[in-house]
Parts: C-alpha cells; structure tokens; sequence
C-alpha cells in the first residue's frame, strides 16, 4: 500500500467553466439555472462565464436548434440584468 499522498491540482478542485461571447445564449444559460460566474474582456467584448454542467451541449444545441423554452418574462428581465453587468460592471 502507498503512504504517497495525491496532488490535486488547481483544475480539479475547481469546477470546469463554460465560456460564451453570445449574448442571448448566455441569457438562455442563466434563464436554465446556470450559475454565472464573471465577466471578463476579451478586447472591446466581453466572455460570460458559467460553471459548466455535463448537459450543457444538449442545452447549447436545445437553444440553437430551437428545442427548449425558458419563460418569456424571466428572460426578458435576465436580458435586462445582464445588459445592465455588460454596461454598469
């Protein structure tokens, strides 16, 4: 039996994250329960960035192929909020 203890890295203590430049799609994101973790710039842009799910491309793919549905007054005040991060944060 070995007495070495394991190193964990830094990626493995920490959840794997999601990135998006997509506006609409990280409302969708966020309207689904996704945690949204920053902002950071990227250039004149910004990246959403989410704590990833395992069924995140089945989600991704759900909202491009127009799949799936959030509640049209959540997301309308999601896209407020998150105009209001991209301008006032």
């Amino acid at each position: 039996m070995s007495t070495e203890r394991r190193q964990i890295t830094k990626q493995e203590r920490e959840p794997a994250a999601f990135e998006t430049r997509d506006f609409y799609l990280a409302c969708f994101l966020r309207c689904s329960g996704y945690e949204l973790q920053g902002l950071r710039s990227e250039g004149p842009r910004k990246v959403f960035v989410f704590r990833d799910r395992a069924s995140r491309r089945e989600d991704v793919i759900a909202f491009y192929g127009d799949a799936t549905s959030v509640r049209p007054l959540a997301f309308a005040a999601t896209i407020k909020d998150m105009k209001g991060l991209l301008h006032n944060g």
